[in-house]
């Protein structure tokens, strides 16, 4: 994951693990002033192969010295929040030698939900110091979740539950979601998660 500062133009934040991991100081360093693939993307899922040509990215600096040297082959990514002040850019490495997954698709569509969720909540911080700082301290002793299933007509969530965080609250609405889906009557409907003030936190389809 990577935050852009659209004021400074440079990477505000960085998070990689697997196969880059140990390239991620080389990438806010150098490489992400070279970077010709984040500018393309949007809210979609796109793959690098398919936003450039082969015959571009062997001639690209970038691809040869980085992504080829952190021993990947091609990269599936989105522009998962894009604000006046930043954008935060999400990818999923292709290990060389590997192709991705037939069911790649239906996971990434599964996850968009709660990855766009954690990406705004983390601008929010970065834009709002001291709001982080609120946000700290009330996820320190936990908040009340309530998880509701919306057809058209919800069935309310009266008691709730306690999570550290909203991310936590949005990773148990897709377990139940799961659950649901396994009863193709339920498709079609949300698990909505909202706070303990009503404030909508997500909304999570069942099924298809």
């Amino acid at each position: 994951m990577i935050i852009f500062n659209k004021s400074t133009g440079k990477v505000a934040e960085a998070t990689f693990c697997g196969l880059s991991a140990a390239f991620k100081s080389d990438y806010v360093r150098h490489y992400a002033a070279l970077d010709p693939y984040s500018p393309l993307l949007d809210g979609s899922w796109k793959k690098l192969s398919e936003c450039l040509p082969d015959r571009l990215l062997r001639s690209s600096v970038w691809y040869n010295d980085f992504i080829l040297t952190c021993g990947v082959r091609d990269i599936l990514g989105a522009r998962l929040v894009d604000t006046p002040g930043h954008c935060v850019i999400f990818g999923i490495h292709q290990q060389i030698g590997r192709s991705f997954s037939d069911s790649v698709d239906s996971v990434v569509n599964l996850a968009g939900i709660p990855l766009k969720h954690a990406a705004w909540r983390h601008t929010e911080r970065l834009s709002s110091p001291r709001s982080a700082l609120s946000q700290t301290e009330v996820s320190a002793e936990g908040s009340r979740f309530y998880f509701h299933v919306d057809n058209g007509s919800r069935y309310p969530d009266e008691t709730g539950s306690v999570f550290s965080t909203a991310d936590d609250a949005t990773a148990q609405a897709i377990v139940v979601a799961q659950e649901l889906a396994q009863d193709g009557s339920w498709h079609g409907s949300s698990i909505l998660v909202t706070d303990d003030r009503g404030h909508e936190i997500v909304r999570v389809r069942i099924g298809r």
